[in-house]
């Protein structure tokens, strides 16, 4: 996904524009445990947006498609009982590292086929574990111009996911990923036809994405319309290329409007190249940016949601999968997110 995202950013024109240090900075979280311990329960889901601490699971080929998605680790072949199996494994393997959210993608040919029916088997393990769960609404690959591919599809697609899960407290639906396609006011009178069709679903189970790339969320939450809805916010270094020291990676998130509302639910930098995330920065971006990050969700106590946890041949990828074995990327990396999140 993040490949795409760069591809658009340039061609968009959307990027916003880019003290050596030799100690260990005094923000670290201090004695972090960075190994995964024995199987526990996800940790308690709390009523507000902090209470998100979240692994993206996603498809291995991107979540943009004009197929099916399939999480990685699962087979667009499995029945429900073969997908609750696997789901249990991976789901378990997310909770050991302090996570109880997972987002997950859906789109119209994933919900309008036999494949909803196994799919589902991932959503409700992760129900079964008390855990969150994210659906977000991805465009497909053919146009991918931040715009509803088929609008009756995109309708038939939200009801028969809402009907499901409509009763599901732990269930909240995110209307569009990255609608970068949309006018500030296109996108917000797109919100509130979601809302008119969907009354039934509390406004604080409805996730909306900021205008841009998910970047634009004090305008959205700006509008009283939505006042009750929760907001979803990205943000990638390459969206802000002026910004180079830790410091100014934590403005990102202080210049955040609506914090009690706003989640953080894409965000991420290498995890296999071997970098120490705890470390001084100096001129390092990523550093600097996954430090400043969750330096400020931390002290606003705001809900994030790491892209990805689990993404089959993603450099950004928090696990790998190997057969039944996930393992951690990068320990200093986890220690970041796990700080973030006050565990």
């Amino acid at each position: 996904m993040k490949q795409l995202i760069i591809l658009l950013a340039f061609l968009s024109h959307l990027v916003l524009s880019a003290c050596a240090k030799t100690s260990r900075v005094s923000s670290n979280p201090p004695g972090s445990d960075t190994t995964a311990g024995p199987a526990t329960p996800a940790p308690a889901v709390t009523g507000g947006p902090n209470g998100f601490k979240g692994f993206n699971w996603a498809d291995s080929h991107d979540n943009y498609s004009d197929t099916v998605v399939v999480p990685s680790g699962l087979s667009s072949s499995d029945d429900y009982a073969t997908v609750q199996a696997k789901a249990d494994l991976i789901l378990s393997a997310f909770s050991q590292r302090g996570v109880n959210t997972i987002r997950l993608p859906v789109n119209p040919y994933s919900v309008a086929g036999n494949w909803w029916k196994a799919y589902a088997g991932a959503i409700d393990k992760a129900l079964d574990k008390g855990m969150r769960v994210v659906l977000a609404y991805w465009e497909g690959t053919t146009a991918k111009d931040g715009l509803i591919d088929d609008t009756a599809q995109y309708w038939r697609m939200w009801q028969s996911v809402t009907t499901r899960y409509a009763a599901s407290g732990n269930v909240w639906f995110e209307p569009f990923n990255e609608p970068f396609g949309y006018s500030v006011d296109n996108l917000k009178a797109l919100y509130a036809q979601w809302l008119a069709r969907f009354p039934a679903i509390p406004a604080g189970r409805v996730l909306l994405d900021g205008t841009g790339y998910a970047t634009g969320v004090n305008e959205i939450g700006a509008d009283s319309r939505f006042a009750g809805c929760l907001l979803s916010f990205h943000m990638y270094t390459w969206f802000q290329k002026n910004r180079t020291t830790v410091s100014d990676w934590e403005q990102t998130i202080t210049s955040l409007a609506y914090p009690g509302r706003t989640i953080l639910s894409e965000f991420g930098v290498p995890m296999t190249n071997g970098k120490d995330y705890l470390a001084a920065p100096g001129s390092d971006v990523e550093v600097a940016y996954l430090q400043g990050l969750t330096n400020a969700l931390r002290a606003r106590t705001m809900g994030s949601v790491y892209w990805p946890g689990l993404r089959i041949g993603d450099s950004y990828s928090m696990l790998s999968l190997s057969g039944t074995t996930l393992a951690t990327n990068s320990t200093s990396g986890l220690a970041r997110l796990q700080y973030a999140w006050g565990n």
